[in-house]
């Protein structure tokens, strides 16, 4: 009889004790659209501005520090990361510099997103890049 209880104990610290970690696997999302802006070489003259399709936008779970997962913008600029669980996120987009114009390293431009309900639906304000 001991043992069962022993067990059964066990197995319920176990189950209690899984709290789902930020990632895959639930039924929020995250969705938003990335905005470019065109500039000359010197970064002063704005020679072309709209949403950019095939762009990446990048996922990091939690506090991880490796991407996750990434999608591509659609013809309108518009992308969305489906079937995700409560968490924090980091979405990012690279974006050149124009505070740094003659080196090639390109800036993130992050926003952290904080997943609450089990079924939410978060819009981000758009990504601007520089390209």
């Amino acid at each position: 009889m001991s043992r069962k209880i022993i067990v059964f104990v066990l197995i319920s610290l176990s189950f209690f004790s899984c709290k789902k970690q930020p990632g895959e696997g639930g039924f929020a999302s995250i969705e938003g659209k990335v905005y470019a802006r065109d500039y000359d070489d010197s970064y002063t003259l704005l020679t072309a501005q709209y949403y950019i399709p095939s762009e990446t936008v990048y996922i990091i779970y939690g506090d991880g520090t490796e991407v996750a997962n990434d999608v591509k913008t659609s013809y309108d600029g518009s992308f969305k990361f489906n079937y995700l669980r409560k968490g924090t996120y980091k979405i990012f987009v690279l974006s050149e510099d124009s505070t740094k114009p003659f080196l090639s390293v390109p800036k993130e431009v992050i926003v952290e997103v904080n997943i609450t309900k089990r079924k939410e639906k978060v819009v981000l304000n758009d990504f601007v890049i520089i390209k």
